[in-house]
């Protein structure tokens, strides 16, 4: 009697390319332990550092680069890629905004992030559009890569096929990343 062939377990997942690190308000002094203890564990496996909305703090402590949320307001985007220069990745979420994102590429971001947690806003005159055709026209169009956020996992398919370069779980990932590929 032959016995049926072993099942083959499916690859796992690639690791992501960079970790975001949202930091509350503390002291530089013990921020900077955190950054140094997380930083050592992210770069030991080759992954990059991102640090959210501290430009000079992510300078500082040698992250890989700054991300900054739609709620950054303390420079703009071209004052902060003066503040780090061209060696630190600049990140910027946009939302669902067009416009956004192509004076954040215009500033000198190094990528552009979506998010489906925020709406998108047409431009004036325009009829709105989804943000998977937000996002299409972006990898088509654009040459900066294209990072979504996304809020549940079924949502990581259609951005996948309409050229996304990243996908980024949301804060939902935290409540049961076990749901997420």
């Amino acid at each position: 009697m032959c016995s049926p062939p072993p099942r083959r377990r499916p690859p796992p997942p690639p690791p992501p390319a960079a970790v975001l690190l949202r930091l509350a308000d503390a002291p530089d002094a013990e921020l900077i332990k955190h950054i140094q203890t997380i930083q050592s564990v992210v770069h030991a496996q080759d992954i990059a550092l991102m640090l959210e909305d501290r430009p000079a703090l992510a300078a500082r402590t040698g992250c890989d680069g700054v991300h900054l949320s739609t709620g950054f307001a303390e420079a703009s985007v071209k004052d902060v890629r003066k503040q780090i220069g061209d060696d630190l990745q600049l990140g910027v979420s946009v939302g669902g905004s067009r416009d956004a994102a192509m004076r954040a590429g215009e500033a000198g971001a190094d990528y552009i992030s979506f998010s489906t947690a925020i709406p998108v806003v047409p431009a004036e005159g325009e009829a709105p559009e989804s943000l998977t055709d937000l996002v299409r026209w972006w990898c088509l169009v654009m040459e900066l890569p294209a990072v979504v956020e996304v809020e549940e996992p079924a949502q990581i398919a259609a951005f996948e096929e309409v050229g996304a370069d990243f996908i980024q779980p949301g804060p939902a990932f935290w409540e049961n990343p076990s749901l997420w590929p």
